[in-house]
Formats: C-alpha cells, sequence, structure tokens
C-alpha cells in the first residue's frame, strides 16, 4: 500500500515522503488526529519505506514501500526483529511475539514496566537486519504518567538510526515534555464526502452512509462502527428531542433520563442534534444539501418556526451539552439545562 492511498492526508503524507526522500528521519515524530483517520497506518508506511529492500543506499528509504519485499511483509505481520509496536492490544509485536514484561493490561493501559522492557533491553540491543529501527506506540495517550516519564530520556537521547513514532488521538493529553521532543504531523478529520464513498462501496446503502458520515466526526473507523440499528434508534431520539414543547417540563424530564442512562448514548445524541441544528441553518439560508434529508419535513418545519438567531442559539447549547460531558457532568442534568436553555433561555 503506499502513502497515497491515505486520503485527504496530503500535507501531513508529504512531510513524512520528503523526510523519506532525503534520508532524514526525525528521531521522534508525533502524528496526531482523530481516530480511524490512517495514523497508525501512515506509522506502519513510515517503517516499511525506511527499511524496505529496493531503497537505494544504506540509510536512506523510499518515500513510498514496495509492500512485496521481505522487509515489507515482516513489518506488516509484525515480524521484523527492528521494528517494535506497542499498541491497542498492549502486544510488543516483533520476531518470536515476544510480549513485553508487564504483558497485557486489563486497563488498557501502556505501564512503566511495558516501557522500561522496551527501552532498557530491546533498544539496548544491535540491529538485527534493518536499515533503521523503529517504534510505534499507538495509542501513545494510553501511556500513563509514569511510562510517558520512562520513555522520556529515549526521546532526548535515542539510540542511533532509532526512529519512535507516537501515535495519538489525544495529542494533548500528553506531557509537554513529550509533545516538546517529537516532531508533531497533524493529521486532519476525513472530508463526509471520502467517508460516504468508503461507506457505500462498503455496502451502506446512500441515506444510512449520509447519516453516519455527518455522525463520524471525519473518523472512518466511528463511522463504520454505526450500524443500522444504531442509525436507527439516533433518529428516533432526535425526533422526540424535535417534538418537545415549552409547555410540557414532564416530557423533557423523561426524555433526559431515556436518553442520559448512558454516557455514550447521551454524546451520540449531542453530536446527532448538532447535525440536524446545522440543517435547519441551511434550510434557512435557503439553499445546500442537507445532511439528514429523510428528516426533510422536520427540518423545514422547525426552520420556518424560529430565527436563525433562534436556531444558533440551541445549537450553541447542545455544544454547551457535550463540553458538559466531555466533563464528566450527570448525563440526564447535562442534557435537562440543554432543554430548560433551549425553552426558557435567554
Amino acid at each position: 500500500m503506499p502513502f497515497s492511498e491515505l486520503q485527504a492526508q496530503d500535507r501531513a503524507v508529504g512531510a513524512l515522503r520528503a523526510a523519506l526522500r532525503r534520508g532524514r528521519l526525525h528521531h521522534a515524530y508525533l502524528l496526531g488526529g482523530p481516530e480511524g483517520v490512517g495514523k497508525g497506518t501512515a506509522a506502519r508506511l513510515l517503517a516499511q519505506a525506511a527499511n524496505c529492500a529496493g531503497a537505494p543506499g544504506s540509510d536512506q528509504g523510499l518515500d513510498d514501500p514496495c509492500g512485496q519485499c521481505g522487509p515489507c511483509r515482516k513489518i506488516a505481520h509484525g515480524t521484523h526483529p527492528d521494528v517494535f509496536v506497542l499498541n491497542e492490544e498492549r502486544v510488543m509485536a516483533k520476531a518470536g511475539r515476544w510480549e513485553p514484561k508487564g504483558g497485557r493490561t486489563p486497563s488498557r493501559e501502556i505501564v512503566v514496566d511495558q516501557v522500561r522492557d522496551l527501552v532498557d533491553h530491546r533498544l539496548s540491543m544491535r540491529r538485527f537486519e534493518g536499515r533503521r529501527r523503529v517504534v510505534i506506540i499507538d495509542p501513545a495517550d494510553a501511556m500513563n504518567v509514569q511510562a510517558q516519564n520512562a520513555i522520556l530520556k529515549t526521546l532526548e537521547e535515542p539510540p542511533d538510526a532509532t526512529t519512535l513514532v507516537l501515535v495519538s488521538s489525544s495529542p494533548d493529553a500528553l506531557l509537554p515534555t513529550i509533545k516538546s521532543r517529537c516532531l508533531r504531523v497533524a493529521f486532519a478529520p476525513l472530508p463526509e464526502p471520502v467517508i460516504r464513498a468508503r461507506l457505500e462501496a462498503a455496502g451502506l446503502p446512500a441515506e444510512a452512509a449520509r447519516l453516519a458520515a455527518a455522525l463520524s466526526g471525519g473518523s472512518l473507523s466511528r463511522a463504520l462502527s454505526l450500524d443500522a440499528e444504531a442509525l436507527a434508534e439516533r433518529r428516533a431520539a432526535l425526533e422526540g428531542a424535535a417534538a418537545l414543547t415549552a409547555d410540557d417540563a414532564g416530557r423533557w424530564v423523561a426524555f433526559a433520563r431515556q436518553h442520559g442512562d448512558d454516557r455514550e448514548v447521551a454524546a451520540g445524541l449531542g453530536e446527532l442534534l448538532l447535525v440536524w441544528w446545522r440543517d435547519v441553518l441551511v434550510a434557512q439560508a435557503g439553499g445546500g444539501e442537507l445532511a439528514l434529508a429523510e428528516l426533510a419535513p422536520l427540518t423545514r418545519r422547525s426552520a420556518t418556526s424560529m430565527t436563525p438567531a433562534e436556531a444558533l442559539r440551541r445549537r450553541g447549547l447542545v455544544e454547551r451539552m457535550l463540553g458538559a460531558l466531555r466533563q464528566n457532568a450527570t448525563a440526564p442534568l447535562a442534557i435537562e439545562r440543554m432543554l430548560i436553555g433551549w425553552f426558557h433561555g435567554r
């Protein structure tokens, strides 16, 4: 797979390919951006290109891996002795399928013993066969504070011909000392048309693909996780919210309890409401494609029942509700406050 198959990431990919062409890879990269936009794939392609058997010279890689040579295949299968991956399953992939000290962690947290085993033992050895040793930590923000401090010295004084690649969907959660020692490469959210095309190619009906893409936040993996049943439940919840009226506070409370039992369900409702209020604003402006085309009659009725300023205000209250959920607010109360603001706010 060439770098060019990473869609809508020209800037990030261009920076990595330029470094490969010059034969001057940085000692540490931080690949940051939303989930499901190609960061992990880019990290693997970087390791392959740096060690591809078709590359010229002894310390310079191609700007695209061939994918067919011995090193490329070993890296793809996780068996290259000079490429280490501490990944979501907390398994250090290498020849012999060795796992780091501490093995798998039920908390899905990368702990200090695992990082120390990498630093003190694996990186202290000479390279076996590769031109460049590559360490991929994905997701890097799963490292606890102690684990991050354990990798810090290696970031400051990396071994010869070694590149560390930290992959993170929450790069700002990393310690400032970690971020300052890495070259940051930003990956952008995928455009909705790109996600829609991929979903439709995977067999999702056009309407469902449009809704999933609108709710994905630019993440293909997130869009793929939204099956037809989940999408139908979210549509029903949105229709219930839109049917609430200012004179029936009892229904607000019942609605908040129904959709606030699960924080993820509450967040999903908020994200869908953001999309819907955007559609209301589009309808008020008199043009543009609606993301929730199947709800067009409801959207147009709402668009004619209030001013654009009011629609924008209500959308802002949804954003505030989502922000409260991210700060661990009680979900039913966060939804209730949003609804009170809709009908009695100023």
